[in-house]
């Protein structure tokens, strides 16, 4: 059986989160909690030229809006949500 990943979340991606409505943030929320099993799913991708320390940074889609997250064994640390016009900046 595989890892199971556990959750850390920045300020900035709980802020985002919680301004959300219900809907969508269940839709995120659940997004993310696949991630505990499969943390690099069909569709995700690894920023060029980014990295938060040492550690290179994952993207994944969810409708408009993207999550930004980092792997660090056990954990996967959510960096940013936001829509997808605005999380890059």
């Amino acid at each position: 059986m595989g890892t199971l990943y556990g959750f850390a979340y920045h300020d900035k991606a709980l802020e985002f989160l919680q301004s959300l409505g219900k809907k969508l943030r269940r839709q995120i929320a659940n997004r993310i909690q696949k991630l505990a099993a499969n943390p690099t799913p069909k569709g995700y991708k690894i920023l060029k030229g980014v990295k938060d320390g040492t550690d290179s940074i994952y993207r994944i889609r969810q409708g408009d809006h993207r999550i930004l997250y980092v792997i660090r064994n056990p954990v996967i640390v959510i960096l940013d949500i936001d829509n997808r016009k605005d999380v890059y900046r």
